[in-house]
């Protein structure tokens, strides 16, 4: 599995992707940026779990899209915010996120499976890969046979990881979804 993601985040930087600006001058998700002390964020996330100490929840509360979002979480090393992770679990939630990606980043570049409409579990990684930040949307596909009927159901977690330190000049739009 860890291969697996690895391969997803280097993939792209030898492709031919998209530029995505918007998601390095962005540089996080909602209010949190990548390369932020994790101090600036101490009211808005629970006490590190002590057998994760670098993983920091947030509040739902803290959350302005809290309603759509099941858990985000907060990486840091050396107390530098490195990666964030969100996890979505219903369907109309994975829809509504879905559609800020594409309105913030366009298409994002989707690793080939030929199987991921099949009967089965199979991963679905859509990536966004910027000069500075990648953000991966990692979904998994629950595609079971049910009365001879093929009945789908998917899980959804999106990464956002701090690749380099380069500076980024550049505004977002006024009305930046994310």
């Amino acid at each position: 599995m860890k291969k697996f993601l690895l391969i997803t985040l280097l993939f792209p930087l030898f492709c031919s992707a998209q530029s995505v600006q918007t998601l390095d001058i962005k540089n996080g998700f909602l209010q949190f940026h990548l390369g932020d002390s994790l101090s600036l964020y101490k009211n808005y996330i629970y006490v590190a779990n002590t057998k994760h100490p670098d993983e920091n929840e947030v509040k739902s509360k803290a959350l302005t899209l809290g309603k759509y979002l099941d858990k985000v979480t907060l990486v840091s090393k050396n107390g530098i915010v490195t990666e964030i992770d969100i996890m979505i679990r219903e369907e109309a939630s994975e829809e509504f996120i879905d559609k800020l990606l594409l309105n913030a980043y366009g298409n994002g570049y989707e690793l080939p499976n030929d199987d991921k409409d099949e009967p089965g579990t199979h991963l679905v990684c859509t990536t966004w890969t910027g000069q500075r930040v990648t953000a991966m949307l990692i979904q998994t596909n629950l595609n079971r046979m049910v009365n001879s009927h093929l009945t789908r159901a998917r899980l959804q977690s999106l990464v956002f990881t701090k690749t380099s330190d380069v500076s980024i000049n550049g505004a977002l739009p006024v009305d930046f979804p994310l």
